[in-house]
């Protein structure tokens, strides 16, 4: 019970990292909003890899998906960009995610040692669930800044990049092959987005 509580909190926490993008406090997003946008991508990508003969386990995708900033409810949270510049900050701040996570594991009862290994696997990816769960984050992060209106090249340039990087370590064919396929067009469809309408490619 108080596990779920706690869950509760994610909807006050705002994600405020984005707040050195300039973007306004107004609209920041919030934890709970990020990790379900970043669960749904991510399901939708692993059932369509699966249904296409990828060797995938949607479950382990989907509780990847579901935890990856959880530690964040606690702080940590740190911009892409800021990252970059400060290679310390950052390592810095995932040994304060990697505490907080270690902390909240006392409240998952007899599943703690559970949830600390899926919190450890996916900030350090080494499984396809996993990398997924992370391909379907920096794909949030391009859409959120679409969705408040401060997208910009760079920002699919690095994510773009960032998801190529994970696409190449995949070990299933399958899977990387369709997902290569896939960060191609969207990006190129991001790209796009500043002049377009939501519905203008689907009219009648």
């Amino acid at each position: 019970t108080k596990l779920f509580k706690l869950i509760e909190l994610t909807r006050s926490q705002p994600q405020y990292g984005y707040a050195l993008a300039g973007i306004p406090k107004q609209d920041l997003s919030d934890l709970a909003q990020h990790h379900y946008l970043v669960t749904f991508i991510a399901w939708q990508l692993a059932k369509n890899l699966k249904a296409l003969g990828a060797n995938l386990n949607v479950e382990k995708v989907l509780e990847y998906a579901m935890v990856h900033d959880l530690g964040e409810l606690l702080g940590g949270d740190i911009s892409m960009p800021y990252a970059r510049a400060n290679r310390k900050a950052y390592r810095l701040a995932k040994a304060f995610e990697m505490e907080n996570q270690r902390y909240l594991s006392k409240f998952f009862g007899k599943l703690a040692k559970n949830y600390r290994q899926l919190g450890a696997e996916v900030l350090n990816a080494k499984t396809d669930e996993a990398r997924i769960a992370k391909i379907s984050d920096y794909v949030e992060v391009v859409l959120y800044k679409s969705y408040v209106g401060r997208l910009s090249e760079g920002d699919i340039e690095m994510s773009a990049a960032k998801i190529r990087k994970t696409i190449s370590k995949m070990k299933d064919k399958i899977a990387k092959e369709n997902l290569r396929e896939f960060v191609d067009a969207w990006s190129k469809e991001m790209e796009s987005e500043k002049s377009k309408e939501f519905f203008e490619d689907a009219k009648g």
